[in-house]
């Protein structure tokens, strides 16, 4: 049976310097609510001793799993209409190591840098994609279909939905016009990153897909390679894309090893 954490926005980072020796990783946040130095390293001091009995065998894997996994997703995603409000947020870590899957999720704290606690989850290696997916919220597929986006961002630079599409009168461009220029209630990026690389970090595979979550329309994940394209998403299909960039990776790290 998969088993489940939850820690304190305190504990979690007491435990990662522990099991890790490393800082909180991206995309988590922490924000600490004592305003002195030494009493804030009083208080990491005894939480760390309050928690040194709890941590098992089991607790070390799922760490490790995240911080020196196989292939690492990171996820972070934001309320488009108010990027301030500290519920709207959402920070999620997986990592796959063997045959062993791990996620954490940060939960909203008073400020978008405050933390109200982590949630671990183990998971098979084969469905870290599914877990990833389920921890966002179910929104319905893009009503539009897919639309083309190549000819709009191979025109300008690659900072999708800020540079305009330039020549007007097209149908086709005047569709991407009129998908850049929609509402949005919800942006997010997700990264999906090989963890090491005998060629070192210029030899790291990373893919990364930005969701968008249009009012009164849907979901569209739009892949940061081309052919540039929105594609109307519902949960299966972004399960499939986050798990096609995985099975790159992987093809990435299995060439490596011959």
């Amino acid at each position: 049976m998969n088993r489940s954490w939850h820690f304190g926005d305190l504990e979690f980072v007491v435990l990662w310097e522990k099991l890790t020796g490393d800082f909180l990783p991206h995309p988590f946040t922490f924000t600490s609510r004592t305003p002195l130095y030494d009493d804030f390293q009083r208080e990491k001091y005894e939480t760390s001793l309050r928690m040194r009995d709890g941590v098992d065998a089991a607790l070390v894997r799922a760490f490790e799993s995240l911080a020196h996994p196989d292939i690492r997703v990171a996820v972070h995603s934001w309320d488009a209409q108010d990027p301030g409000r500290a519920d709207g947020w959402i920070r999620l870590l997986a990592g796959r190591r063997g045959d062993r899957g791990c996620l954490v999720a940060q939960l909203p704290g008073e400020t978008p840098r405050h933390s109200g606690g982590f949630t671990i989850i183990e998971c098979h290696a084969l469905v870290l994609a599914d877990a990833v997916v389920a921890a966002l919220p179910e929104v319905n597929p893009g009503g539009r279909g897919d639309i083309p986006l190549s000819a709009a961002v191979e025109n300008h630079d690659h900072s999708f939905g800020i540079s305009p599409v330039a020549a007007p009168g097209d149908d086709a461009e005047e569709h991407v016009r009129a998908f850049l220029r929609a509402r949005h209630d919800r942006i997010g990026i997700i990264e999906i990153i090989q963890g090491e690389s005998k060629f070192g970090p210029r030899g790291i595979s990373a893919h990364r897909i930005e969701f968008r979550d249009l009012s009164d329309d849907g979901r569209y994940a739009v892949g940061h390679s081309a052919p540039w394209t929105a594609m109307s998403t519902d949960a299966a299909r972004l399960k499939a894309i986050i798990n096609t960039r995985i099975a790159d990776i992987v093809r990435t790290i299995r060439d490596e090893r011959c």
